[in-house]
């Protein structure tokens, strides 16, 4: 209280000069030490004009001439106010218009970015339940071959101790590397799971498969499709292993053709996954075909297969052989982002509204672009967002269906340009490079197999292995040279003293001569990046 102006404070000034005063510190609007400076001259001024008058009313006369003089109060309050800011010093002057500006600044900012914290998302469509219904076949009565493979995982029993880590061990393989104890173990194990087996078989027999998700609107659609992949890999894959080492059983008691049928089982239980549903899934449909393909290898090893089996299988496998089909589909990837652009974005019903504060790390642009434009008041839009988002995936399907030379070929290639419209497109297309690479893998062992065969029926025919691979369309065993994906031609072939060797250049796209890669111990390994793929003879 002690630097509040005394306002009542009349020393021995005329009425006047005391209610002048007051108006002018009054009408300051300024801090209360400056105000009682200018109280303080302004005091000292009127009592130095009245100093040696004799009588009040001359005291009078000469306060009413100097408040005359001083003129409107209001301006004077005015001019003591400019005067006390000029007179500031520098530090408290910069220390004031930072402040300012940072008040200026953050006024700013909230008002650009109001309108991300304002508005609510409108749900007009339910992605989960689209999905589910995306890749069913029109049509009553059409049935799932989900339905059954969900039944063979109900029914699948596990192995018994120890016996699973056996078999992993050593790759399940056709030689004999099973004692007899194992072997009956094995044999138990299988014919608990033959119920399994059976649907499996039923399941693949069918035409139809798509994916079931949880269309409960209170999850969402990224939580449905994480549990529905977790039950397929989680459950499905077991199952498909077990199916295999019922296969090499089957081959080891000489059942070679109902082996071959069921690596055909096994091929079309892992395609009914690809081309619909998540990523994981389609990876998982891709290795359990994979797993089709080893299993028809092994058996080709036995060298008394008949020459009909081989050609019935050849002629099955060749009926959808198709190196260019679409083995990914990125519908699911597509359809997460419109889910999410849908409850983090607003709605004005014709395809427009603005990104809210939980949609804006999805919307168009990196994070950068992003907060430029906001201090710009050009917030980002859902109609720019979805056009950003089907442009990357239209980008990003043909990636996936393009053979992997042609990629090699057009590098550098639009891949930042496409993946930097988004900061998170540019962490998923790494993802999608390899998925790609995953998917023509598949599709060159599923070529590596049909020319196996052809070789296989050929020998049969001719009692050798052909010169080279031009020979099986000569003579008509192959309608045409196996293309290498990876290569520049045909698969590599080359025939030895002992037999043949059939291998594609691989992932490094050179060829080394039929040496198989290696993993970070130096164990060769199949599929290696560092090597050719080799896929006869078998590796180790």
């Amino acid at each position: 209280m002690e630097n509040k102006p005394d306002e009542n404070r009349r020393d021995d000034l005329p009425p006047c000069a005391t209610e002048f005063i007051q108006r002018v510190v009054r009408r300051m609007w300024y801090r209360r030490r400056a105000r009682r400076d200018v109280q303080a001259e302004l005091t000292a001024h009127f009592e130095d004009a009245v100093r040696g008058c004799a009588t009040a009313e001359e005291k009078e006369r000469k306060a009413r001439e100097l408040i005359e003089a001083f003129g409107d109060a209001k301006l004077l309050a005015a001019l003591c106010h400019r005067a006390k800011k000029r007179c500031r010093p520098l530090w408290l002057k910069v220390l004031l218009r930072s402040g300012q500006g940072l008040g200026v600044a953050f006024l700013y900012w909230t008002l650009c970015t109001l309108p991300i914290l304002l508005g609510r998302p409108t749900i007009r469509v339910n992605y989960t339940e689209w999905l589910s219904n995306h890749w069913r076949p029109n049509g009553q009565g059409v049935e799932n071959a989900k339905s059954y493979y969900d039944k063979a995982v109900e029914l699948y029993v596990e192995p018994p101790q120890g016996l699973e880590d056996k078999m992993r061990l050593r790759r399940w393989s056709l030689t004999g590397y099973y004692d007899e104890r194992d072997m009956q173990l094995i044999d138990q194990w299988l014919a608990k799971n033959q119920a399994a087996f059976d649907m499996v078989r039923h399941g693949a027999s069918m035409p139809h498969y798509w994916p079931i998700y949880d269309s409960n609107e209170s999850a969402p659609l990224e939580v449905s499709i994480v549990q529905s992949d977790l039950k397929i890999v989680e459950g499905y894959r077991p199952v498909a292993l077990a199916f295999k080492q019922q296969i090499i059983c089957e081959a080891r008691r000489g059942e070679v053709a109902e082996a071959l049928d069921d690596c055909l089982v096994l091929r079309k239980f892992g395609r009914h996954l690809q081309n619909k549903g998540a990523l994981n899934s389609q990876t998982g449909g891709i290795s359990i075909e994979h797993l089709g393909y080893d299993s028809l290898i092994a058996i080709l090893q036995r060298p008394d297969v008949p020459s009909a089996i081989l050609e019935r299988i050849q002629k099955e496998l060749v009926s959808d052989f198709d190196l260019n089909r679409q083995a990914i589909s990125l519908d699911g990837e597509k359809a997460l982002w419109y889910g999410i652009i849908q409850r983090t974005f607003t709605d004005d019903g014709q395809g427009g509204g603005h990104a809210l504060s939980q949609g804006f790390p999805y919307a168009r642009g990196d994070w950068k672009h992003n907060l430029v434009n906001t201090f710009r008041f050009h917030y980002p839009d859902r109609r720019e967002t979805v056009t950003m988002v089907e442009r990357y995936f239209q980008w990003a399907q043909g990636r996936l269906n393009a053979p992997p030379d042609r990629h090699e070929r057009e590098k550098p290639d639009d891949s930042n340009q496409v993946s930097s419209l988004s900061i998170f497109f540019s962490i998923t297309t790494p993802a999608y490079e390899r998925v790609a690479q995953l998917a023509w893998r598949l599709k060159t062992h599923e070529t590596a197999v049909v020319t196996l065969l052809a070789i296989q029926r050929y020998f049969r025919a001719n009692g050798n292995y052909p010169d080279n691979l031009y020979q099986l369309v000569e003579q008509g065993f192959l309608k045409e040279p196996p293309r290498d994906p990876f290569g520049q031609g045909t698969l590599s072939y080359r025939r030895e003293d002992r037999g043949f060797i059939l291998y594609c250049w691989g992932s490094n796209f050179k060829d080394d001569g039929g040496q198989l890669g290696t993993d970070s111990q130096g164990s060769p390994r199949m599929w290696a990046d560092n090597g050719d793929w080799v896929f006869w003879p078998v590796g180790p």
